[in-house]
């Protein structure tokens, strides 16, 4: 069995470190046909990914954060091998990702299971919008794409440093904190599945693949990885003191209850701001660009290996 490693060896605190190193001493004694590729830069995940699937590889890992594991299954989505089996082990801020399977902690039993054959076919998320020079880019998502206060989130906690050392929830619950308070709702126009579904403010729009965003935030409660649709959260704009409430209640799901939320399922997703204000996007926990945006799901397009 031929295996390829994306690692982003700047991901995780020290314990997800050290599980990881664990894992790979696990899985380098049951195989010996082995290719570690170590990121340096955005956009390097992809590149491997697609690499690794075009030279054959049986299967490839990815070990980093939730932007690392999109990049990988974007790259072999890429390739020449799209249908080549994909697993991830999590080792970043969020995790969010990993929280829609269950997930094993054994290192023994996990190289183990990477023997199986039994591979799950998910959903995988197309986007295609501006970058913040004008130009279109496109880019596969595994977990969840968004717009509004979570893309200043994610730059956000992006560009911090301290916070590495925090827990991944306690980063993003900070900042979530810090942006909310600056934000200013912008005006948007949204579409699914070419049906003008709401035009005004809004907080967030969170296209959702998986349950999970925002280390931990259950944003999407009913999602679900394989059945072919998006669940398309829409939190309107709303004052800072009532976003801070609602904010609290999307860890258990609480805030649909809300009558600023609203909950849609949908294949195709466009939207397109109003005005001048730039509507900045997260997706998987990076940021690819800005609205205009569109959103396909791909039935079924990932073979996923847990």
């Amino acid at each position: 069995m031929k295996i390829g490693i994306v690692l982003n060896p700047a991901s995780g605190r020290r314990g997800k470190r050290l599980f990881w190193s664990a894992l790979r001493r696990a899985i380098e004694a049951r195989f010996t046909d082995l290719s570690l590729r170590e990121t340096k830069g955005f956009g390097d995940a992809a590149r491997f990914g697609r690499e690794l699937a075009d030279d054959g590889a049986d299967l490839v890992i990815a070990v980093g954060g939730d932007g690392t594991i999109g990049e990988v299954a974007g790259g072999i989505l890429k390739s020449h091998r799209p249908a080549t089996a994909f697993s991830f082990i999590a080792t970043g801020t969020g995790c969010d990702f990993a929280r829609n399977f269950p997930m094993s902690r054994d290192p023994a039993k996990i190289a183990h299971e990477l023997i199986s054959p039994s591979v799950r076919q998910i959903d995988a998320g197309l986007l295609t919008c501006d970058d913040e020079d004008g130009d279109t880019v496109a880019r596969h998502f595994a977990n969840i794409a968004s717009f509004g206060v979570s893309g200043h989130i994610v730059r956000a906690v992006n560009a911090a440093r301290r916070g590495r050392r925090l827990p991944g929830p306690t980063v993003f619950f900070f900042h979530s904190l810090l942006q909310i308070l600056r934000y200013k709702p912008p005006n948007i126009r949204l579409r699914l599945d070419e049906e003008d579904i709401y035009e005004g403010p809004i907080t967030a729009v969170a296209v959702a693949n998986g349950a999970w965003f925002g280390g931990g935030m259950k944003v999407a409660p009913d999602a679900d990885v394989a059945d072919g649709l998006f669940d398309v959260v829409i939190i309107r704009g709303a004052g800072r003191l009532k976003v801070l409430s609602l904010m609290n209640s999307i860890y258990s799901g609480g805030h649909l209850k809300s009558p600023l939320v609203s909950i849609h399922r949908a294949r195709l997703v466009e939207a397109w701001p109003i005005g001048k204000a730039a509507v900045p996007i997260d997706s998987d926990g990076e940021a690819p660009g800005q609205l205009p945006a569109r959103f396909e799901i791909l039935s079924g397009a990932l073979s996923l290996k847990v």
